[in-house]
């Protein structure tokens, strides 16, 4: 069994582990290098949990488990926030444990998200995701998310938050700076 908790930014211990584990999923899958300088924010579950909803799913009934999974749920008001509008929320940052894959957390926590936001007045839910996470491309499709081409950006290496633009952009829409292009999804409550 597990069980899906909201990490407040006093929990030391928690947060160091979802740091480690947000950090390690990224690397382990090859999206990223230790020295991207987007590691230290995956590793930085502190900042998420003071300025937005970190949530954490642990294994056992009552949570005191190891940590396998976690998301960040992102109002617009939310230094974390990349690219939210007014009424949307964002998902951020989810990742599950390379050990722990193909019991369903990914979807598990996504959905818990979905509906914690929505509780939060959320009348729309917006995430970008690297266009090489052809995974996670397919399970938010199955969750009911849109593509949104419109709102796709390109975050350059060195900044994280930064939009490319089409100065940097190489005949074929990549960045030619270093960047990573992350495509937009969006969710409507039915």
């Amino acid at each position: 069994m597990t069980r899906i908790i909201t990490v407040g930014p006093d929990q030391t211990t928690r947060l160091s582990e979802i740091g480690e584990l947000t950090a390690l999923a990224y690397l382990a899958d090859g999206l990223l290098d230790a020295a991207h300088p987007y590691v230290p924010e995956l590793r930085d579950a502190k900042a998420r949990a003071e300025h937005a909803i970190l949530l954490m799913m642990a294994d056992g009934d009552d949570g005191q488990g190891a940590a396998v999974g976690t998301l960040t749920i992102v109002p617009a008001d939310s230094p974390f926030a990349e690219f939210t509008r007014d009424d949307e929320f964002e998902l951020r940052m989810l990742a599950v444990s390379p050990l722990a894959r193909g019991r369903g957390i990914g979807r598990t926590l996504t959905t818990f998200g979905l509906d914690l936001a929505v509780s939060k007045g959320a009348k729309r839910v917006a995430l970008s995701t690297m266009e090489t996470m052809v995974v996670a491309h397919r399970l938010y499709e199955k969750l009911g998310f849109v593509r949104e081409p419109e709102r796709d950006w390109v975050a350059h290496a060195s900044r994280a938050k930064v939009r490319c633009d089409s100065q940097c952009l190489g005949a074929d829409g990549h960045c030619t700076q270093g960047g990573h292009t992350l495509l937009a999804y969006a969710w409507e409550p039915s």
